[in-house]
């Protein structure tokens, strides 16, 4: 099954969220669907890294959507180094506001 989503993040009151939701396409306009919400930074990779070593407590809506912990480790590296897989530049690296 196709994973669907990528890591996302929002600046809000001077403070970026980081989000995995996914576009599409519907009547000629582009939608969003937030799918998970990590949090505000650094905590939101503060619980990414909790995650990573306890994943029994990995979030069911991600499992439900064929996430798994090879991702969760790839948005790690995401936020740890600033640029994604693709080498887009993803701008929060380790940035608490």
């Amino acid at each position: 099954m196709k994973k669907i989503g990528y890591l996302t993040r929002k600046k809000s009151n001077g403070a970026f969220y980081i989000y995995l939701r996914r576009s599409y396409r519907e009547r000629n306009k582009i939608n969003h669907e937030y799918i998970f919400s990590f949090g505000k930074m650094p905590n939101a990779l503060e619980k990414m890294y909790w995650l990573r070593d306890n994943p029994e407590e990995f979030p069911s809506e991600l499992i439900e959507r064929h996430f798994n912990l090879d991702d969760l480790q790839e948005w790690i590296l995401t936020i740890e180094t600033g640029v994604t897989s693709t080498g887009r530049n993803f701008g929060v690296k380790n940035q608490s506001s």
